[in-house]
């Protein structure tokens, strides 16, 4: 799992940071009225955090309209962002959802959400607070090296390697690897553009991949392993070949960068074993990456700027 680092505060530091009802519901465990809350109705782009901790909790693509009176959502941004514990209070036997990092009540999960999951996560608007962000999506090789980059970045929200770029829906990481799906190993980035730019992801993404190898990276090769930015609109493909051209202007290569800059396609977060791999299985993460190449070539390139 995702190491999620606790945070603990007595009961009158709570109540002094928070508001009354945002006390009464994620410390003693309350509920809003329904059809109450900010969020119910709250349609715009972006990631609602633990309003206790600031822990990242759901993505605005994951809510929909269950017409409960509460936020919903299909899945938390991350399984490891929430805890859930068994609720036989109200004479019911229900499961409760609470911040994996402050302990902070959130709702509830039912077993009638719509598809993909099933799940219906209802949360209250008090527990969340929402923040504007925006999505960089980039393939450079093995997702796993691809991750801890940006991870260590301010104004970085979330990572989440995933597969993208195919012909099918709902790939898992078996048919990614047989190379007949058209997926790539990618991975999606949710960032504040108020604390970091798009200009300094692209920046990072050229420092962490061989530009100059088109079909595949390091001792990955094939076409799960190509290199691609996706795009999300025009302003970003601007900034993709402008940043593009500069690194073949710079000399730093003997051959142009063969990455590509498609636009943006349904994104597929990989199966939980892959997520942050390099912090679950750091050994085994590191040997990969020194063992295919990837560490050598980025020192020698980049020195101390190359990989995280």
């Amino acid at each position: 799992m995702e190491r999620i680092g606790k945070v603990e505060k007595t009961e009158a530091e709570w109540k002094k940071i928070l508001t009354p009802e945002e006390f009464y519901i994620l410390r003693e465990k309350g509920t809003e009225r329904a059809f109450s809350g900010e969020y119910n109705d709250h349609k715009e782009s972006g990631v609602y955090r633990c309003a206790g901790c600031g822990l990242p909790l759901f993505a605005a693509e994951d809510k929909f309209d269950s017409g409960s009176g509460w936020p919903s959502y299909i899945r938390p941004i991350a399984p490891s962002h929430v805890r859930e514990e068994t609720d036989n209070s109200l004479l019911m036997r229900r499961t409760e959802v609470l911040c994996a990092r402050c302990g902070g009540h959130q709702g509830h999960v039912f077993a009638d959400g719509p598809p993909p999951t099933g799940l219906r996560y209802c949360i209250n608007s008090a527990s969340l607070n929402f923040v504007k962000t925006e999505t960089a999506v980039f393939a450079g090789g093995c997702f796993w090296c691809m991750q801890p980059p940006y991870d260590k970045l301010e104004g970085v929200i979330t990572t989440t390697v995933g597969y993208t770029g195919g012909n099918t829906e709902n790939p898992d990481y078996e048919s990614v690897t047989s190379g007949n799906t058209g997926h790539v190993e990618a991975v999606r980035i949710r960032f504040d553009p108020e604390k970091v730019s798009f200009k300094t992801l692209m920046a990072e993404f050229w420092r962490n991949i061989n530009p100059t190898m088109r079909e595949g990276q390091f001792a990955d090769i094939g076409p799960q392993y190509r290199p691609v930015i996706f795009v999300q609109n025009e302003a970003q493909k601007a900034e993709a070949l402008a940043s593009r051209e500069a690194l073949n202007k710079s000399g730093r290569f003997d051959r142009p960068a063969a990455v590509d800059i498609e636009p943006a396609a349904a994104f597929y977060p990989a199966e939980d074993y892959h997520q942050s791999y390099y912090q679950k299985n750091p050994m085994r993460y590191e040997m990969y990456k020194r063992g295919s190449g990837r560490a050598g070539y980025l020192k020698r390139v980049w020195g101390d700027e190359g990989g995280p």
